[in-house]
Order: structure tokens, then sequence, then C-alpha cells
């Protein structure tokens, strides 16, 4: 059945979808999770003596052509990756959508 609108079901699913998560979700946050292992410097410390590197998450993101790493501290490591997760579910549903205009153009339709 189509929608007065001329919106597949497809399409008006994602727009529901994406909707709901817009207003559920905490935060959204653009960037790629990377966990980095680091020596810390210290002569006595167990990265040094043991060889076992201090980790830690950060996430990356690019702007303008350079790359910018922040620091997530432990107890937001939890947030963090379920807005990484939202900002990834937006885009899928935004490209669903994307992709139902483009049918709709070639067709002819508005």
């Amino acid at each position: 059945m189509k929608h007065s609108k001329g919106l597949s079901a497809k399409d008006r699913q994602a727009r529901s979808q994406l909707h709901l998560l817009l207003e559920q979700a905490d935060g959204l946050a653009h960037g790629s999770l990377i966990r980095m292992a680091r020596l810390c410097g210290n002569p006595n410390c167990r990265c040094a003596l043991k060889g076992q590197k201090h980790e830690s998450l950060c996430l990356g993101v690019s702007e303008k052509g350079r790359t910018r790493m922040k620091h997530i501290p432990k107890e937001q490591e939890g947030a963090v990756k379920r807005w990484v997760r939202q900002y990834q579910r937006a885009r899928e549903l935004l490209e669903t959508i994307s992709q139902e205009a483009w049918k709709r153009l070639q067709k002819g339709k508005e």
C-alpha cells in the first residue's frame, strides 16, 4: 500500500526507526573506537618490567583531513561505545531513506 506522500513501507519504517532512535538516544558520536596499548615511561612500572602495556580506549575522528584522538575514561567507555553504535545506526537508516528517495526520483515521482 502506498503512503499519501508516495513513501514505500521500507521508507516509512526507516523514518520511524530513525525518529525513535533520535528520541531515545542519550548521545551520538561520529568516529572510530581504537584500543591503544602504551608504555607509561616509568621504569619501575609493570609495563616496563613485565611488558604489560597500559590499555585505554580512544575515539578517533577525522576532521579536515586530520585525525584527532580523544582518550575515553574507563567510566565513560560504555556510554561512548553506545553513542558510536547509535550514530552508526542513524547513518544506516539515513542511507535507507536516501536510497528510497533515489528510487522515487528514478520513477519520476516527487
